[in-house]
């Protein structure tokens, strides 16, 4: 199994603070950025944010996805990189499973077909709306008293939960398939 990582729009988290550390074993993880997934490495930030979302951008970050991803993939998202995660998703990659932490864009994304998991902090105010999070995800998590970014405290107890989350729903879409008795 391989896991891709796409950071957000500041390359963050760095790979010490991923939430990917020490939960994945043996997968390969593969980290990418979204500036390099959109062939524009001098970019980050707002300006990033304005290229993705208001100049075309993130479709290049969904046709890079696709070019690279094999199948039998898990996709692990933070912000805008979540969102380029469900993008390439609802394009027919093949993940065996998504999560995107504090990806606010989704707001504005249909369903997928992909087992998917979200997680915000309530004190996002770009957080989609409670009728989204009940209808669109497979599953999601809204944390108290945390903002957008709180994916880059390793030590608190939102980042904690996510990071066991995703541990939990890693395992079964790796799991090989039963036999029938």
């Amino acid at each position: 199994m391989k896991l891709y990582i796409i950071t957000d729009i500041h390359n963050k988290p760095s790979r010490d603070q991923c939430l990917s550390t020490g939960i994945i074993g043996s997968a390969q993880v593969i980290r990418l950025a979204l500036n390099d997934l959109c062939a524009r490495p001098e970019l980050t930030g707002e300006a990033l944010h304005q290229h993705l979302f208001r100049h075309g951008g993130m479709d290049d970050v969904v046709s890079a996805l696709k070019q690279t991803l094999s199948g039998g993939d898990v996709g692990l998202g933070y912000s805008a990189g979540g969102t380029a995660l469900w993008r390439a998703a609802a394009a027919g990659s093949p993940f065996t499973a998504l999560f995107c932490v504090s990806s606010t864009r989704l707001r504005d994304e249909a369903a997928i077909a992909t087992p998917n998991h979200v997680f915000f902090g309530s004190e996002d105010q770009g957080r989609p709306s409670s009728q989204w999070l009940a209808t669109v995800p497979d599953h999601f998590t809204v944390f108290d008293e945390v903002g957008h970014t709180y994916y880059l405290h390793q030590s608190s107890h939102a980042a904690h939960e996510t990071r066991t989350q995703i541990s939990d729903g890693i395992k079964p879409s790796t799991a090989a398939p039963r036999s029938a008795i």
